[in-house]
């Protein structure tokens, strides 16, 4: 996609995956400043000035208004898999890996289950913005808890019955655990842009089957489908006691 700006500079873009996505934006980023210091020269900036954009299209056009665009294009090695035998030396760019531990508490009584703690981990090479990094493996925590315990769609006869948020239901504030703890861990990835990599998806993997092993350890109940919800764990509580709810 390309934007442009009033005195400023639009990239363009074109990859397949966050690497490349990444890779690409870089590669836009570097010729665009290289067209930059480029008309600097021209209009006779000393070299290091740092002079304005605008001001450099003044020099150069007489006027601040200009773009300047840099384009990237980045395709990450692949080799398809052998139809033969579905294996491939190189199936991917790079491998996302994640770990997560919960802390629950279940009311035996109705099935309701209260995380009091959620630690979330991710590899996701180099962090180069390590505020963004911790807010993106928060936001992936929260939005694989509300898949794990409240979201799901309910169809009826091909329609969804609960097509909004006044149905739908997803985690509010109260639903937030007391103690969140989201880490990264820096490892360099030899062919992402300054040795990064994704760390979006990477934080969503391990919440589900951590916070189901915490209601395992906490009264027994192995659910195996999502969500995980009061009604799910009463079920699964009532099954192990021989005591199973009647389907209404």
């Amino acid at each position: 996609m390309e934007r442009r700006f009033e005195g400023k500079v639009a990239l363009v873009t074109g990859a397949t995956n966050g690497i490349g996505r990444a890779t690409a934006v870089r590669l836009a980023a570097e010729e665009a400043r290289d067209k930059v210091k480029a008309l600097a020269r021209e209009v006779g900036e000393p070299e290091g000035s740092n002079a304005p954009i605008s001001e450099l299209f003044k020099k150069k056009y007489g006027m601040q208004a200009g773009t300047i665009v840099g384009t990237g294009i980045y395709k990450p090695d692949y080799v398809p898999p052998d139809p033969a035998n579905g294996l491939t030396p190189n199936a991917t760019p790079f491998w996302m890996c994640a770990a997560a531990g919960a802390e629950v508490e279940v009311d035996t009584e109705t099935g309701s289950v209260r995380i009091l703690r959620l630690v979330n981990v991710v590899d996701c090479g180099n962090p180069v913005n390590p505020a963004i990094v911790a807010t993106q493996i928060s936001g992936a925590a929260l939005m694989q808890l509300g898949f794990t315990m409240f979201e799901k769609m309910q169809i009826d006869a091909g329609q969804v019955t609960n097509a909004s948020l006044a149905d739908y239901k997803i985690p509010s504030v109260l639903d937030v655990p007391p103690r969140m703890e989201n880490e990264a861990v820096t490892a360099h990835q030899s062919n992402g842009p300054f040795g990064a990599k994704g760390v979006g998806e990477t934080g969503t993997f391990c919440v589900s089957p951590a916070i189901a092993n915490a209601i395992d350890d906490a009264c027994g109940v192995r659910l195996t489908e999502l969500p995980l919800s009061p009604e799910a764990v009463l079920r699964a509580l009532r099954a192990k006691d021989n005591k199973e709810l009647e389907d209404q």
